[in-house]
C-alpha cells in the first residue's frame, strides 16, 4: 500500500457509492488519528456528514426515476464527492506517511505498483537459428522473442569468428522471426550472430552459427 488515497469516485456506482460514503463518514466521526480543529478550507467530519446525509436523501427520493429528483440526487453526489476529494490532502498531510493511519479513514489506499524491470543489459536471445533461403545469396535468421527487445542486431563474420575485429554489421530487425538476410555470396562460409536491442544498447551476443551460402 502506499501512503496515497483513491479519489476517483465517480468510478463507483450508486450502490458503490453509499457503502464508501458512509464508511468514510463513519471512519473520521471521533478519529483520534485525525482530531478536531481541522484546518481551514477542509470539510470537518460533521458537516460531511450532513453532506452525505443530504446525498442519502436525495438518492432515495430518485428513486421513483423522476428526472428533477435524479439531477437533485446527481447534484448532491457531486457536492459530497467534493469535500471527500477536498479533505484528502490534509489527511494525507497529517499521515505524513503513515499508512496504517490513512487506513482508518475509510478511502481506499493506491496499491504498489509491480512493474517488470529489464536487466540494463538484455541477455543473449534463446532459440537462435540461421539457415539457407529460398534464393540464393540469402540467410533467414530468427530466434525466440526476448522481453524488453525493441529490435535485433545481426552481424556477420567470413574470417575466424573468434576474432572480434571480423564481426561486421550486417542488419537491423524489428522482429524476432523471419527476418532475411541478403547480399551474401554463395559458396562462402560465414558466421552468424545476433542480439537484441534494449533501452541500454545492445544485450549480449548469441553463439555464432556457421553455415556456407548457396
Amino acid at each position: 500500500m502506499q501512503a496515497k488515497l483513491i479519489t476517483n469516485f465517480e468510478r463507483l456506482n450508486e450502490p458503490a457509492f453509499k457503502d464508501k460514503g458512509k464508511l468514510i463518514c463513519t471512519s473520521l466521526t471521533g478519529n483520534v488519528y485525525f482530531p478536531i480543529p481541522w484546518a481551514t478550507n477542509t470539510v470537518e467530519p460533521s458537516v460531511l456528514t450532513m453532506l452525505f446525509g443530504a446525498y442519502e436523501t436525495a438518492a432515495t427520493d430518485a428513486a421513483g426515476g423522476d428526472t428533477a429528483k435524479i439531477a437533485l440526487r446527481i447534484a448532491a453526489r457531486e457536492t459530497i464527492t467534493g469535500a471527500f476529494k477536498t479533505n484528502a490532502p490534509y489527511l494525507e498531510l497529517v499521515a505524513a506517511g503513515n499508512v496504517a493511519m490513512l487506513e482508518t479513514t475509510g478511502y481506499d489506499l493506491r496499491h504498489d505498483s509491480h512493474v517488470h524491470t529489464t536487466p540494463d543489459t538484455l541477455p543473449a536471445p534463446t532459440g537462435f537459428t540461421v539457415a539457407r533461403g529460398t534464393l540464393s545469396g540469402t540467410l533467414n535468421v530468427g530466434c525466440d522473442a526476448l522481453h524488453g527487445a525493441g529490435g535485433f542486431k545481426c552481424q556477420i563474420c567470413t574470417g575466424d569468428p573468434t576474432v572480434e575485429a571480423n564481426w561486421k554489421d550486417a542488419a537491423s530487425f524489428k522482429n524476432c522471426s523471419h527476418n532475411v538476410l541478403t547480399g551474401q555470396t554463395p559458396g562462402q562460409m560465414v558466421s552468424v550472430r545476433l542480439c537484441g536491442i534494449g533501452a541500454k544498447g545492445l544485450g549480449a551476443w548469441t553463439n555464432a552459427i556457421s553455415l556456407m551460402v548457396v
